[in-house]
């Protein structure tokens, strides 16, 4: 196995009394729209309305709010009929968020291994987690009320439990990406990322299907 590594180059000066700032291990998210997200809604209405009557509530067990989710009990919606065109496309993106990390797709197959539904209510939020055991999160915004719940992705060092004082927030000090969703919206980020939704404050539901990509799965077929 052949490891590769970023070499950073010196300033170009020589004096030692100068120096540089250098990003290096960038979090990369891909943003899309999907265009045809009115027609996706209405045809995904009634599943979704079949899924919510017929599958309990799954949050994972160290969230403190009710919200909806069938995270733990039914992740395999992308295997469901009536939502295989979406899943079809979940693919095609993670595949190209892939390819624009320069992943071997020859040698490595990364392909959809579980989707759910979260439904947020007025009052509704997701606490802090991420998605171990796979590479890479996504999320499609089927319903957003325009005062819906934001997403807040944080920084990994968030997680030290303290960080310095700014003057002002910067690329190079941000903490946290908070993100105002829109219908039709999808993101796709690595799954060690920490992420939440904060209350929900609309009287309007706040809808989307979340999924995971690992590794040596295959997509399905259309």
């Amino acid at each position: 196995m052949t490891e590769t590594s970023v070499v950073i180059p010196p300033p170009t000066s020589p004096s030692m009394n100068e120096s540089v700032t250098t990003l290096f291990f960038p979090s990369v998210l891909l943003r899309a729209h999907i265009a045809e997200h009115e027609a996706i809604r209405e045809d995904l209405t009634p599943e979704i309305d079949a899924v919510k009557s017929a599958t309990r509530n799954g949050p994972h067990p160290a969230w403190a709010s009710p919200v909806y989710t069938t995270m733990m009990t039914d992740d395999g919606l992308h295997r469901r009929a009536g939502f295989r065109a979406l899943a079809g496309i979940f693919t095609r993106e993670v595949l190209a968020f892939a390819e624009r990390k320069s992943v071997d797709l020859d040698r490595q197959a990364i392909g959809v291994d579980r989707c759910w539904l979260n439904v947020l209510g007025k009052g509704d939020s997701i606490d802090v987690h991420n998605h171990p055991n796979s590479f890479y999160t996504g999320i499609y915004f089927v319903q957003v009320p325009a005062d819906g719940a934001r997403l807040f992705l944080y920084h990994p060092a968030a997680e030290m439990g303290f960080a310095m004082p700014f003057t002002r927030e910067t690329k190079l000090n941000q903490r946290a990406y908070v993100y105002q969703p829109q219908p039709g919206d999808l993101l796709i980020y690595e799954s060690h990322i920490v992420h939440s939704f904060n209350v929900h404050g609309s009287d309007h539901e706040h809808i989307s299907l979340c999924f995971t990509a690992s590794p040596g799965v295959q997509a399905l077929p259309g």
